[in-house]
């Protein structure tokens, strides 16, 4: 009797599949509606079909190793298959998304749930089986095993139907994007589009490089800008006191005379030209929010700084002398007793989502915070961000073009801004300036206009991290402290 409940139990889930997500999704959404599967969809559905045939199979003859591991592989596979497409349009504004509802979810990820109950369904069915029941053997169908395999037909009869007209027969596969199904055959569009050629990667497009100017060529003379004028530097210096590891990042803060220096988890408060280490920090990055290596820092008010990733994860600390060192201890991994941390989260962007970023910039008359891009593999674009300085969210992201009547060139016709590798920026006088360790070109922006007014060759620099303005004067910080100071040309000068 109580073998006799879990078959039971198993034909009812081949019931739900067949009359639920593959009955209704061909049945109900694609001949009454309308709905036209993706080819992820079709994959999805396959998969439902076969777990709902392995079932078959188990009503059949008997709960055997095979049907049973094959089911929780098909589930398996079918629970990635749910993720994977639901990823697609997760991150999309609230109500977006793709396709059809079911209760306030779109048809996709109803299916990482489904997949995902056809996995317990499975492992609960082995844990009840007995020492020896898995034996072959051939079971006697009852009516409520007919009436599931009759509807599992049906429902096959249908998807076969649908895929036919909405995808067409080999060599054709479907389409990222289906138009509406018909039973009219010139409504058919059968695409081999799904065949075109993309690079091939584990990771897909997030297997990103990480970035790195060591391989940077600086050699001005090879940049995309003809004819720039070239800096005067007044002198060559080095910070005062060594950082553990390359510097990363670099800003002054005018009120208080201070330089901040970061490193890859390092935080540095220098006064003097800089000279001396005031107040350190060294960052758990493991701690809630993932930091990766600091790209880019920033003074936001006095006694409040701020370092952002490479990742776009950032971090805000404040200077306290009588900083609780046990309450720190979660978020340094060295003086916990001179920084209050504030907030740890991340920007969210849109454009320049597949890309990191080797600078910070905060202008506090706009209450403004910039990023700028770096280029990699999958994708060249400059992208400017801005945030909010109020609630740290996306205010806008603008490719910036080159002023008309800036007087500003490309050196040939297939030359861009995106061959520029920012790595260090700063704001002054509500300008955003942006230095390129390639070609070592320094750029003026106004962000009122979105576009490049004036721009520079500094020269002699090796791997430049950051750049800040103390008064009048350009300091340039590469990644091994050397500091490179040179003159600001005024408006207008040549």
């Amino acid at each position: 009797m109580a073998r006799n409940g879990l078959y039971s139990v198993l034909a009812f889930v081949v019931l739900a599949l067949v009359v639920g997500p593959i009955g209704i999704a061909v049945f109900v959404l694609g001949f009454i509606h309308g709905d036209s599967p993706c080819v992820l969809c079709w994959a999805q559905r396959t998969q439902m079909v076969l777990i709902a045939l392995v079932s078959l199979f188990v009503l059949r003859y008997g709960p055997r190793p095979r049907y049973l591991g094959l089911g929780i592989l098909v589930a398996g596979g079918g629970v990635y298959m749910g993720i994977r497409h639901s990823a697609l349009h997760l991150w999309r504004d609230v109500g977006q998304g793709f396709s059809a509802e079911i209760l306030g979810a779109h048809t996709y990820t109803w299916s990482a749930f489904i997949f995902w109950v056809a996995v317990l369904t499975m492992g609960l069915l082995v844990m009840a089986l007995r020492d020896g029941e898995a034996a072959a053997t051939t079971r006697r169908l009852r009516p409520l095993d007919r009436a599931a395999m009759a509807l599992f037909l049906v429902a096959v009869a249908g998807n076969i139907v649908q895929a036919f007209a909405s995808t067409g027969p080999p060599p054709y596969m479907g389409q990222g994007d289906p138009i509406r199904f018909s039973f009219n055959p010139r409504n058919w569009v059968w695409s081999l589009e799904e065949w075109s050629p993309s690079p091939i990667s584990l990771r897909g497009r997030w297997g990103i490089e990480k970035p790195s100017a060591a391989s940077i060529s600086g050699d001005p003379a090879a940049g995309p800008l003809a004819d720039l004028p070239v800096m005067q530097v007044t002198r060559q210096s080095r910070l005062g006191t060594p950082v553990d590891g390359a510097v990363t990042g670099f800003a002054h803060e005018e009120e208080t005379d201070r330089f901040l220096v970061t490193t890859g988890r390092g935080i540095y408060i220098f006064d003097g030209d800089p000279d001396r280490v005031v107040r350190r920090a060294t960052i758990d990055p493991g701690f809630s929010v993932d930091l990766a290596r600091f790209g880019g820092a920033a003074f936001l008010e006095p006694g409040v700084v701020m370092a952002v990733s490479e990742n776009k994860s950032f971090v805000i600390l404040r200077e306290n002398d009588e900083a609780d060192a046990a309450a720190n201890y979660r978020f340094f991994v060295e003086s916990f007793d001179r920084f209050d941390e504030v907030r740890r989260s991340r920007f969210t962007t849109v454009r320049a989502k597949m890309m990191y970023v080797l600078s910070l910039a905060f202008d506090p008359q706009s209450s403004s915070l910039y990023t700028v891009t770096v280029p990699n593999r999958w994708s060249r674009q400059l992208v400017v961000s801005r945030f909010d300085r109020r609630d740290l969210t996306l205010s806008e992201e603008f490719l910036p073009a080159l002023a008309p009547a800036s007087g500003l060139a490309f050196s040939d016709t297939k030359r861009s801004l995106n061959e520029l590798y920012v790595t260090g920026a700063t704001v002054r006088e509500g300008r955003l300036y942006a230095l390129s360790a390639a070609h070592g070109t320094l750029v003026e922006m106004d962000p009122a206009s979105r576009s490049i007014v004036r721009a520079w060759v500094v020269p002699d620099l090796d791997r430049p991290a950051g750049i800040a303005f103390r008064g009048s004067d350009l300091y340039v910080i590469a990644e091994d402290g050397g500091i490179t100071v040179a003159g600001m040309p005024q408006a207008g000068a040549e």
